[in-house]
């Protein structure tokens, strides 16, 4: 704290841990403003290569975080950012708990939004997680969400810094196929903000077991809209190929009134919200995005891509401007209609009473009562390695 880095950046006070190094605020005698820092941890090449891939991810965009400059000096290397001081994601779940619905349905816009604009220029984040999406300290206004932390992040045609052998992300939110060291696909981030926002939804963290079943979910809470909590589940698909072909589609199906920030603060739900008021302007505020949503879509020659089983994912075919308010109503009522049909009914439901003591439950199951064939009640417990399993009753 106090030291003067290559003569320009002075370390205020340490406000975070990155994965390759710690994160400062820090004035910046040159622009005399205060921003913020991340500081090499460590020297090996790997890690140096990757600091710097991160400073060079420059997108430009309103939720993305983007590095300002950077400095090396006595062999280490600092890049800064722009300060964003509302804390994380994490912190918000940590003092709250489970976060109402409307503001779930806010920040993943926005989230899937900024990763729309990171797969348009072929960058895969691989670490979307509640601690590296940040908040504007937007007091009573409407959240502001960043995606921040590029260190493990990667052009889809660069070269591999790492072998297949060496997996990189956070357990829980790192997709199956990620986790096995696949090569990186956008794909992977969408699994990562399905979990994220199931995390933000229920307040129960994900466990760092990998999921190979769809239904593997903790209990939906009662107020959320299927539309909503359809396309998290869509996006946590196990198998890639099930999940919404791109950011931009998924966000698209978040665009309905129901899940408005505007509507949600008129009907006074809850009361739990944080403290920030509707803008009132949600039509203004999202009418690009819901234009982008629609414009420029064009026919896939892969197979459709299915969000829920036999209702296809809207296509992409060309809209003008003009028309982006009727067309949003239409794409609302036939994802209204699409999103009303169950899950998945052949995929293979977890069966509560083959149950037995000690035996593997999931996630889903998590607090629920099952009876064996001997009439002994047995509890999904949580434990701390991150799995379930049925233990006897209280």
């Amino acid at each position: 704290m106090g030291e003067m880095f290559a003569g320009r950046y002075e370390l205020v006070d340490q406000i975070g841990e990155g994965g390759m190094g710690s994160v400062w605020r820090v004035h910046d005698h040159k622009s005399r403003r205060l921003v913020a820092a991340k500081l090499l941890r460590q020297s090996d090449a790997g890690s140096l290569l990757r600091f710097m891939r991160e400073q060079g991810m420059r997108i430009e965009h309103s939720h993305v975080v983007t590095p300002l400059g950077w400095a090396g000096e006595d062999g280490r290397v600092i890049f800064t950012m722009p300060l964003i001081d509302g804390g994380s994601i994490s912190d918000l779940i940590k003092d709250h708990g489970a976060l109402p619905y409307p503001l779930v349905a806010e920040l993943m816009r926005q989230m899937l939004d900024g990763l729309d604009a990171c797969h348009s220029a072929g960058i895969v984040h691989r670490d979307i997680k509640p601690a590296n999406i940040l908040l504007e300290a937007t007091g009573m206004g409407v959240p502001s969400a960043w995606i921040t932390d590029f260190g493990i992040a990667v052009s889809v045609d660069a070269p591999r810094l790492t072998s297949n052998e060496m997996v990189l992300g956070t357990p829980g939110y790192m997709s199956p196929e990620q986790a096995k060291g696949d090569d990186p696909d956008p794909r992977q981030d969408l699994y990562s903000a399905g979990m994220m926002g199931i995390h933000m939804l229920t307040g129960v963290r994900p466990g760092n077991t990998t999921r190979t079943r769809r239904d593997d979910l903790p209990p939906r809470p009662a107020d959320v809209p299927d539309s909503l909590w359809n396309v998290l589940v869509a996006l946590a698909d196990p198998v890639a190929s099930r999940r919404p072909a791109n950011a931009r589609d998924a966000m698209s199906w978040l665009l309905l009134p129901e899940n408005a920030w505007h509507d949600a603060a008129a009907r006074n739900i809850p009361d739990r919200l944080p403290p920030m008021e509707s803008s009132g302007d949600f039509v203004q505020l999202h009418a690009g995005a819901a234009a982008r949503a629609l414009d420029g879509f064009t026919d896939s020659s892969a197979a459709p891509q299915t969000l829920i089983d036999g209702a296809p994912v809207p296509q992409r075919r060309k809209v003008k401007t003009w028309m982006a308010a009727p067309a949003c109503l239409l794409a609302a009522l036939v994802a209204g209609f699409a999103l009303w049909q169950p899950w998945g009914a052949g995929d293979g439901a977890y069966d509560a009473n083959h149950a037995s003591t000690g035996g593997t439950c999931y996630f889903s199951d998590a607090g629920s009562v099952a009876t064996t064939s001997s009439g002994k009640q047995l509890t999904c417990t949580y434990q701390d390695d991150g799995s379930y399993i049925w233990q006897k009753a209280d």
